[in-house]
């Protein structure tokens, strides 16, 4: 075999990494929840307030990294120096029309809870 072990053992142990999170989390759910049966108490869940908002949240996000992208692309075509190839621009663009998105999410959710 010439594959080098890191190309097997990487995403083997991303994998499990994940996979071990994942089954603590339900475990000890479930642990949680047995534990308040034995005891008497209410095992509904706790009622959680929905986001009126989330898919808008969600889909500024992504216009805002698809500008991001957009911007920084332009940014290393245009503005770099003999066209390296450097992905700085594309992080920085994205994080920051990212942002923008959340901020314009934020005053919309803010001024439509003034109403």
């Amino acid at each position: 075999m010439d594959t080098p072990a890191s190309e097997v053992l990487v995403p083997l142990i991303v994998f499990t990494a994940a996979f071990g999170m994942f089954y603590i989390w339900v475990t000890a759910r479930h642990r949680q929840r047995m534990a308040m049966i034995e005891k008497g108490l209410a095992t509904a869940e706790p009622p959680s307030e929905a986001d009126q908002f989330r898919s808008l949240k969600f889909g500024l996000l992504g216009i805002g990294a698809g500008i991001g992208l957009l911007l920084g692309y332009l940014f290393q075509t245009y503005a770099m120096v003999n066209g390296q190839d450097n992905p700085l621009p594309y992080f920085v663009m994205v994080a920051i029309c990212g942002g923008a998105a959340l901020v314009g999410h934020h005053l919309i959710v803010r001024r439509q809870a003034g109403k």
